[in-house]
């Protein structure tokens, strides 16, 4: 009985560690999107900087400190609201962020232990350098980092490169990384990602390790989308002097300086970025759309919205006078708020959230398909049928939903 429930367990924390990195992997920068997230480092005599753009949609960013404990290390991390670390630096001069990939399957299991749902975390508090971060990760089953690559640096300017089950351990005195798997480049300059081409060449052309070269550097790689996504926040870190440099929303004429060991004294706090940079009218802007419209969303949670279709209709006709394109980043909350709905059998709610996606997104096959699994369970089979159709013609290989489409018809005779 007691190797049951040890199994359970373990069952139970993989798919809380899934469940988390899905969270943060998407965080990284969606590749679907247009939004690859850049990192480069320098050497020169013995000193090393960092710099890392984090291009998302999400502009509710965080920078912490948090103390050593028992001979650990303390850090700086940053990120979002819901403080899992995006990236971040050490008393002992190690950085790390993170990337969203394709799919690369992890074959390095046998024996090894699950990874810890807080490894980033626990390798900042234990590892100084990149030596031992290749150490920490050899121990581990690195199950649940099939879409996700990491990497550390440390003051040294050696990095680590983790792509799945391979650890790739370099020390050129400069090196530029983007959302792609440096194990299968085999000409760099055939790497479709511009942002990537545009600081490689930059690094090409000079070197050097002052704050306003590299903060050149990011500003090189900074996106911007007409919707208002991009470069959310910038990181650059001086390793030797312990030195973290913060810009706000692809401003580079304004910037934030803290130096770690300082914070460290004062105790454990955080900080919400677009406070710091009280200046940039632009940032503030784009948070302001944004969280108007995720607290619009939230309304679609509500029993008293979804019964009364004059409210609703007047809710969802102000929502989509927002901008298109930024709404459609919520689509993966929209049809949270959907699924909720049909785990409470409340399919006609869950149809009326669904409709909003297929409305953002007609062309999506997958909004289609999910609409018509809710007129399924709410038996409107006639247009379960249609939106089956639908999303069949748009995505030839989508199996499930033929499967549908010919019982349905059978259904329907």
């Amino acid at each position: 009985m007691g190797s049951v429930n040890t199994k359970k367990t373990m069952m139970k924390g993989k798919k809380v560690l899934v469940t988390i990195l899905l969270v943060l992997i998407g965080e990284f920068g969606l590749i679907q999107s247009g939004l690859c997230c850049s990192m480069f480092k320098v050497t020169m005599y013995g000193k090393t900087m960092v710099g890392n753009n984090e291009d998302y949609w999400n502009p509710n960013t965080r920078i912490w400190f948090e103390q050593g404990k028992n001979g650990e290390y303390g850090a700086a991390y940053v990120g979002y609201d819901n403080f899992y670390p995006q990236g971040g630096m050490n008393q002992a001069g190690l950085v790390f962020d993170g990337f969203s990939e394709d799919y690369k399957a992890i074959s390095d299991t046998l024996g090894k232990k699950s990874l810890r749902i807080d490894f980033l975390k626990d390798i900042l508090k234990t590892c100084a350098n990149v030596d031992d971060v290749k150490r920490y990760f050899s121990q581990y089953n690195l199950s649940g980092l099939e879409t996700s690559m990491f990497l550390f640096i440390d003051k040294t300017g050696k990095y680590l490169v983790v792509e799945g089950d391979s650890l790739i351990i370099g020390n050129k005195p400069s090196y530029v990384l983007s959302n792609f798997y440096p194990s299968q480049v085999k000409n760099e300059d055939e790497i479709d990602i511009p942002i990537y081409q545009k600081g490689r060449k930059l690094l090409e052309n000079h070197r050097d390790t002052s704050i306003n070269f590299c903060s050149s550097v990011m500003d090189t790689m900074h996106q911007e989308k007409d919707w208002g996504g991009g470069t959310m926040y910038t990181t650059i870190y001086d390793l030797k002097e312990g030195n973290i440099y913060l810009y706000f929303f692809h401003d580079y004429t304004h910037v934030v300086k803290y130096h770690l060991d300082q914070e460290l004294k004062k105790s454990d706090y955080s900080l919400v970025i677009p406070e710091l940079f009280p200046e940039n009218k632009k940032g503030h802007d784009f948070i302001n759309n944004y969280n108007d419209i995720s607290n619009e969303l939230s309304l679609f949670k509500e029993d008293d919205l979804l019964n009364d279709s004059i409210r609703f209709n007047y809710v969802a006709t102000t929502l989509f006078r927002k901008n298109i394109k930024l709404i459609r980043t919520f689509s993966g909350r929209i049809n949270e708020i959907g699924e909720m709905w049909m785990d409470k059998k409340n399919y006609s709610a869950a149809i009326l959230v669904f409709k909003i996606n297929v409305r953002l997104s007609p062309q999506s096959w997958n909004a289609l398909n999910v609409l018509a699994d809710a007129y399924m369970k709410n038996k409107q089979n006639a247009l379960a049928l249609t939106n089956y159709e639908k999303s069949v013609e748009l995505n030839a290989d989508n199996l499930r939903g033929k499967e549908q489409i010919e019982q349905l018809k059978k259904l329907l005779k």
